[in-house]
């Protein structure tokens, strides 16, 4: 038997189908290859900001040791203010002899 007559044996309907079938095939791996890209650029561009994030909080984190010397911790600052507010009302109790004299 010819081959090229076992092609023509065939329905149309089947050869038909079948290139539905290819289309189909062709239109999913389209759709396919164009999702992947889109993740693709979508992970670029994550990968940029998250690099970009990772900069900034290094130089905040540098930024902090710099100036953690020029602040006070809340104990220190506490201590300000008790002495402080002992000079206040050192101050207050002279001024007070002053104006009863």
């Amino acid at each position: 038997m010819n081959p090229d007559n076992n092609v023509r044996s065939r329905p149309i309907v089947e050869r038909h189908i079948q290139t539905l079938l290819l289309a189909i095939v062709v239109g999913l791996l389209t759709w396919s290859s164009n999702t992947t890209l889109r993740l693709i650029e979508t992970t670029a561009r994550q990968d940029e900001r998250i690099s970009t994030l990772i900069t900034l909080t290094e130089s905040l984190r540098r930024d902090l040791r710099e100036t953690g010397d020029e602040f006070m911790t809340i104990s220190d600052a506490q201590l300000y203010r008790d002495q402080m507010r002992g000079r206040i009302d050192s101050i207050d109790s002279r001024v007070s002899r002053l104006e009863d004299q």
